[in-house]
């Protein structure tokens, strides 16, 4: 039997599942393919809007864009304004000025022009410091409205095509039109998601690598990729108004437990393998994200024809849940890291989390969406008036948040964002350059030298510059600093870093080396960040074993040399970014306990010792964790100083920090 009302409780119960699954992802539980959450909203919002679109179009005989906008902005706007302009304040107090505060305001202008998946486009979402972004989830409603606003666009269309050529063409042209966006936009979201480095070949895509938004970021964002799983849900409302579907009533339970056992299985399926078919940029499975599409419309087709089923869906919980479930997605990011950033990840943590989100969504619905939405607290005010207004109002904090935050800055740091210093090797050369193609260096020369040390490194070497250039000034000797984020230096064809940059700037790195003839060669790479994942066919222990081969193999080129060399190990591993986590709230950021920091890189760093114990010219390895650590915790900021520019580099005060050891190192390596 179908439902001739506009109203099914059952969808509430959907929402819920929805909304609840995206709060198991993102409070980090084990149910990690709970961010398919999203995917059901979009269909379930396309069922929706397809329907109401089709009722309006029956009762009428036209479709007033104009008051469908006004609904969209009534129901999604308010809501979005509150917790923008509340969580922006909340993080005056609770966030870092260093990222995190810049952060909410930049999201808070993306909310109010529904464009922040573009605002975050250039950034994997997968792999962002939660503490990074309290606004992070608006992405997913940028999205929805920007389908809103090309939907009128459509039906217009489509009304002006049934005038003109009649109701049998407009209807079957609306089910190509359907078929083909479908089709075509999830082809272009799985090619995106899987075929990255193909996708990134073509010329055309190029002007997109250079901002940064790789394929499968753009399919992760992109409203035209996304574009299908709304559609999707429009099929389903116009499946179920056709008349061979009547017939097939008695197959609507079936339909429904299908979709069910779909969704089930792909949760299931992106939570033990959140990403199998992709490279690191993206964890999206999207075999799962078709999957739950698919089930999601099944259960939506189901449930018009099986009420009986269906019933599953209309528990008063989870009904309630699902009127709420707007206010409670709106809410939970922010819940979430505003109490991580105040505390530490717990099972506490977490429930609080569900607990208050729940309530605040509960609160937002009962006193603000539901009476604005039902016209009791909205004036009528032009829909251009009500966007402009937020978006002035979104202006004005932005506007206002980069003068806060540059005094909280002050206040907790000693300085502002734009304060933070660069390193030395990324200023301009004061003298010559050294350059051998892709190998760059400034000459950091000393009057009277008694000869050079070059630092040679990937983000590591970079990291230490500042204080390597003063320990070997300090001991007259020249020196040059050769570095390539991301590419560890070891010989050049070493499997870690394979890439044919890394590769061609190794052998340039040694061409110089032999060039320069140094006395001393310091090799600086962030160690445990190649080893923390298995090499292919490998187990974590050989990529580890792998490590160490390498770098006898690194000591034996360097050997014709015939200069000391010395390997200087990366400062401790911390779980947290003091960027993210120093706030007004908590001056210091958090007090890490020592065995635990120096544990995440000690296997590497203990093959490195044995390593290096193997070559006499080889000096004694330099290790930094006690310059951080006392007996019980470690830190990273001393002071008012940052030691550390986010949780694995030093920052250039960090690197002086680490200077006097360096000197010593380097006397007392050049002294055998």
């Amino acid at each position: 039997m179908m439902h001739t009302s506009g109203f099914r409780s059952d969808i509430q119960g959907l929402r819920a599942i929805a909304v609840l699954l995206v709060l198991l992802f993102h409070f980090e539980t084990p149910i990690q393919g709970g961010y398919l959450g999203v995917d059901m909203f979009f269909v379930v919002s396309g069922f929706v809007i397809a329907s109401s679109t089709l009722r309006e179009i029956d009762r009428t005989q036209s479709f007033s864009w104009k008051n469908f906008l006004r609904r969209r902005v009534r129901r999604l706007l308010p809501g979005v304004a509150v917790v923008s302009v509340l969580v922006v304040l909340a993080s005056v107090v609770l966030m870092s000025p260093f990222g995190s505060q810049q952060t909410a305001s930049q999201m808070l202008v993306g909310a109010a022009t529904y464009s922040s998946n573009f605002v975050l486009m250039s950034r994997n979402y997968f792999s962002l410091d939660p503490k990074s972004n309290p606004l992070m989830h608006f992405w997913s409603l940028a999205v929805e409205e920007q389908f809103y606003l090309l939907w009128p666009v459509v039906v217009i269309g489509l009304l002006a095509a049934r005038r003109k050529y009649g109701h049998r063409f407009s209807k079957v042209l609306t089910w190509l039109i359907v078929l083909i966006t479908i089709y075509a936009t999830c082809r272009l979201f799985v090619w995106f998601s899987i075929d990255g480095p193909i996708v990134n070949s073509y010329s055309w895509f190029r002007p997109l690598m250079d901002r940064n938004i790789s394929p499968e970021r753009l399919a992760f964002y992109s409203p035209l990729t996304r574009s299908w799983e709304f559609v999707a849900g429009v099929g389903v409302a116009l499946a179920v108004r056709a008349t061979w579907v009547r017939k097939t009533e008695k197959l609507g339970s079936c339909y429904w437990f299908a979709g069910a056992l779909l969704v089930a299985w792909a949760v299931r399926l992106a939570s033990i393998t959140p990403g199998y078919e992709h490279g690191p940029d993206t964890a999206t499975n999207t075999t799962a994200t078709m999957l739950v599409v698919l089930g999601t419309s099944l259960i939506l087709f189901g449930g018009e024809f099986g009420p009986l089923v269906s019933r599953a869906l209309t528990v008063k919980p989870l009904t309630v849940i699902g009127d709420w479930s707007y206010s409670v997605y709106l809410w939970h990011w922010p819940i979430w890291v505003l109490l991580i950033t105040t505390f530490n990840r717990s099972r506490q943590v977490t429930i609080a989390a569900t607990v208050l989100s729940i309530l605040f969504g509960w609160a937002q619905f009962r006193w603000i969406e539901k009476p604005i939405r039902d016209g009791a607290r909205l004036p009528r005010v032009s829909l251009g008036r009500l966007v402009a207004g937020l978006v002035v109002i979104a202006l004005f904090f932005y506007g206002s948040m980069s003068v806060v935050t540059s005094a909280i800055g002050k206040y907790v740091a000693g300085r502002e964002l734009e304060e933070i210093s660069a390193h030395i090797i990324e200023k301009p050369c004061k003298k010559e350059e050294f350059v051998i193609d892709m190998a760059r260096s400034c000459a950091y020369s000393v009057a009277g030298n008694t000869g050079t040390a070059v630092l040679v490194g990937d983000s590591m070497a970079r990291s230490l510059s500042d204080g390597f250039v003063a320990a070997a000034n300090a001991e007259t000797l020249n020196a040059y600093i050769f570095s390539l984020p991301g590419c560890s230096f070891l010989a050049f064809d070493s499997p870690f870093s394979p890439t044919l940059e890394c590769i061609g700037w190794r052998q340039n790195v040694f061409a110089s080396l032999a060039q320069i003839q140094p006395k001393l060669v310091l090799i600086a790479n962030m160690n445990s960040l190649y080893t923390q994942l298995p090499l292919a066919d490998f187990t974590l222990e050989k990529t580890r074993d792998a490590w160490g081969y390498e770098l006898t193999r690194t000591f034996e080129a360097l050997a014709p040399l015939q200069a000391k060399v010395m390997l200087v190990q990366p400062p401790p591993s911390f779980e947290y970014d003091l960027r993210y986590d120093i706030s007004l709230l908590r001056k210091n950021g958090v007090q890490e306990d020592r065995t635990t920091v120096i544990a995440r890189r000690a296997p590497i760093n203990l093959i490195e010792v044995q390593t290096a114990g193997l070559y006499p010219f080889v000096a004694p390895v330099l290790n930094f964790d006690d310059l951080f650590c006392n007996a019980d915790t470690c830190t990273q900021k001393i002071g008012k100083q940052f030691m550390l520019e986010d949780a694995n580099h030093l920052s250039v005060e960090g690197s002086m920090l680490a200077a006097p050891l360096l000197q010593n190192a380097i006397a007392l390596a050049l002294a055998k």
